[in-house]
């Protein structure tokens, strides 16, 4: 083989895996951290540009957009499109007739979408080829669902049919019911290593494989999950009455135990990142101990992890906080965010969203 061509097959080998950001929070384990994402220069970035993510139907809310193969899926006026991301062009869209998206994931070649009714009284799960827009299935649930998870070929929906709290998997190849469990209810639904954390009412919380929907371990104590590491071996947990705690995702033991309750965290190996009032805490992963916090204008958002750096939004329209994520060392940028919307960051480029309007910089 030529030296020419051995070097063309390294260069091959070496490039990095794309980076994708295919559900809320990056992926099933909504650890809001992307480890794919290159070292960022934020001082180059510049808004490229800025679309409307909703119509004027009362009822719909624009989504965070997901970026996954090349393409970024958002909410837009009257539906859902996948677009460039480098120019916000519109590469397919699929019309919603009075319906709101509540969540979208992005697996297996399908863009899975939970969307509501207007009227409040019914939801669907749809799957959609995520290359055409081209609509694959769709399941009726008999009446409202706020949340879902998409892991190991089975979307998780917290649902309530009839009006009565279960959590059901469904098969993502087809959208086949695979599992139901009433009276459970799937707050903060996500998956660590392919187990959930659902509440079950006065006794408790259990974990559960997502495949099947088989228990795996449970207790009495009031979790329900928050988070989890990238490895998916834990689950950050919150109760009523406590603090943040780190559990075993295989057995449910305890971790550790902080006093600081978080309606959500972003962790990657070694830290662990929680909004509070109006400051960003990081605790080391290992035992819980706070090494630091940064201090923002407003309410804290959820932060986000990637390219070495920590962005955390801030109220509403207040500058997006930009700091090295080891050091917390960093300064608020010129971008405006909203403590409601995490910003998605993947491909070297960041997408903010007030709910209203999706804005691209890079």
């Amino acid at each position: 083989m030529s030296s020419v061509l051995v070097a063309a097959f390294v260069a091959v080998l070496v490039v990095a895996p794309p980076s994708d950001w295919a559900q809320p929070g990056y992926g099933p384990g909504a650890t809001f951290y992307n480890p794919a994402e290159a070292r960022l220069d934020t001082q180059r970035f510049t808004k490229k540009w800025e679309i409307s993510t909703h119509g004027a139907a009362d009822c719909e809310v624009g989504r965070e957009p997901l970026v996954s193969g090349g393409n970024l899926y958002t909410s837009m006026p009257g539906g859902i499109a996948a677009l460039d991301p480098a120019t916000g062009g519109k590469r397919w869209f699929t019309g919603l007739v009075r319906r709101g998206v509540s969540r979208m994931a992005v697996a297996d070649g399908r863009l899975v979408a939970l969307t509501y009714t207007c009227d409040g009284q019914g939801s669907f799960l749809t799957g959609y080829s995520a290359a055409t827009g081209s609509r694959l299935w769709e399941v009726a649930i008999g009446g409202p669902a706020q949340d879902m998870v998409v892991d190991r070929g089975v979307a998780v929906v917290d649902t309530r049919p009839d009006f009565t709290l279960s959590t059901t998997g469904y098969r993502l190849a087809d959208g086949g019911r695979i599992w139901r469990l009433t009276g459970t209810r799937g707050d903060g639904l996500l998956s660590a290593g392919g187990r959930l954390l659902l509440r079950t009412g006065d006794s408790g919380a259990r974990a559960v494989d997502i495949t099947t929907g088989s228990a795996i371990w449970q207790t009495r104590e009031n979790w329900y999950a928050v988070g989890s590491d990238p490895a998916g071996g834990r689950f950050y947990v919150s109760g009523a009455g406590g603090g943040l705690t780190a559990v075993t995702a295989a057995t449910g033991a305890v971790i550790w135990k902080s006093d600081l309750p978080s309606p959500g965290v972003t962790a990657d190996d070694e830290r662990v990142y929680l909004p509070r009032n109006r400051s960003v805490l990081c605790l080391d992963a290992s035992d819980g101990r706070k090494l630091w916090s940064v201090h923002l204008p407003d309410g804290a958002g959820q932060p986000v992890r990637a390219g070495g750096l920590l962005f955390s939004p801030s109220g509403m329209g207040e500058p997006l906080s930009i700091v090295d994520a080891t050091t917390g060392k960093g300064a608020m940028s010129a971008m405006p965010s909203d403590q409601h919307y995490p910003p998605a960051v993947a491909g070297g480029r960041l997408f903010l969203t007030d709910g209203d309007r999706l804005r691209a910089y890079f």
